[in-house]
C-alpha cells in the first residue's frame, strides 16, 4: 500500500497530463494557495509539489483545521483553497459557506482520503469548485488544482467521474457536458437525484410507481455513461439541469420544498 502511494503522489512533475504551465515572455504572479490537512505530513507534502510546478503556486499558509482555515482565508484570501473534508474540529464541507462569506473570490477544491457517493454529492452542493479523492493520481490532483484555480469546476473520485467525458477538450474549455437528448421524465428523474432523494420519495413525487423510477436510473447511467450517483449529480450540475446557489444549500440534510425551487432548472 504504501508502495503505491508512492508512485501516486512522487511522480515526476513533467509526467503529468497538465502539470507543465506554457512558457511566458515575462513571469506570471503565482497563485496564492493555503493548504488545510490535519495530518502535517500531506500539507508538507502537497506543498513540496506545488513548488515544482515551475512557480506556477505559491502557498501561502498551512493549516490544520477549519476555524484556523477559515480565519486565514479571511486575512489572506488566497486564489485557491486546497481543503480536507475530514478535520478535527468537524468537516470541511461544512466550512465552505464561512469561508465563501469571508474570502468569496477563494476558489475551493475539496479533497478527501475516500469518496461515498454521499459525500460527492454533497462537495457538488456545498457551493465548492471541486472535488478530488486522494486516492486519485498526481497527475489528476494537479489537473484538479489547475481547472479549479483557472475558474472551472472539477469533480472527481475513484468511484467514477463526476461527469461523462470530463477529460474531453471542449469540456475543458466550456466546462459543460456534451448535450444528451433527455426525455422530460427522464430530466425530472435526474434532478430529483441529484437533488437527494430516494427512489421511493421520487415515485411519490412523480405518482409513479419505484420499479418505473429505477429503470428511468438505470436508463440515466447507460445514456450519461456514468457508474454511479455521483456521476448523475456531476451531470445535472455540469449540464445546468442543477442551478446550485451558493450559501442557499442545507449540507447533509434533505432540501426543503422552499429551497427546491432553486434548484429545479427548468422542468
Amino acid at each position: 500500500m504504501a508502495e503505491k502511494t508512492k508512485k501516486r503522489w512522487f511522480q515526476k512533475p513533467g509526467s503529468a497530463r497538465a502539470c507543465k504551465p506554457e512558457k511566458a515572455g515575462k513571469a506570471e504572479t503565482p497563485i496564492s494557495i493555503i493548504v488545510v490537512d490535519d495530518h502535517r505530513f500531506m500539507r508538507g507534502l502537497i506543498s513540496a509539489m506545488l513548488a515544482r510546478q515551475e512557480g506556477r503556486y505559491k502557498v501561502v499558509a498551512e493549516k490544520g483545521d477549519a476555524a484556523t482555515a477559515i480565519a486565514a482565508c479571511k486575512e489572506l484570501t488566497p486564489d485557491l483553497l486546497i481543503l480536507d473534508i475530514n478535520l478535527p474540529d468537524g468537516c470541511g464541507i461544512e466550512a465552505v459557506p464561512q469561508i465563501r462569506k469571508h474570502a468569496p473570490r477563494t476558489r475551493i477544491l475539496l479533497c478527501t482520503a475516500f469518496a461515498t457517493d454521499h459525500r460527492v454529492v454533497e462537495a457538488l452542493r456545498s457551493g465548492a469548485d471541486g472535488f478530488v479523492e486522494k486516492t486519485n493520481t498526481w497527475d489528476d490532483f494537479i489537473e484538479a488544482v489547475q481547472r479549479v484555480s483557472g475558474g472551472e469546476h472539477f469533480f472527481r473520485s475513484q468511484r467514477g467521474p463526476a461527469s461523462p467525458d470530463s477529460n474531453s477538450a471542449d469540456n475543458r474549455r466550456s466546462g459543460a457536458s456534451p448535450a444528451v437528448p433527455l426525455s422530460p421524465r427522464e430530466r425530472q428523474v435526474l434532478t430529483l437525484i441529484a437533488q437527494g432523494h430516494s427512489s421511493k420519495e421520487i415515485a411519490a413525487k412523480l405518482y409513479i410507481g419505484i420499479g418505473t423510477v429505477e429503470t428511468h436510473r438505470a436508463s440515466l447511467l447507460s445514456k450519461l455513461k456514468v457508474r454511479n450517483v455521483a456521476g448523475l449529480v456531476g451531470y445535472a450540475f455540469r449540464s445546468g439541469l442543477m442551478r446550485l446557489q451558493i450559501g442557499m444549500l442545507l449540507l447533509g440534510y434533505r432540501i426543503s420544498q422552499t429551497q427546491e425551487s432553486l434548484f429545479s432548472g427548468g422542468i
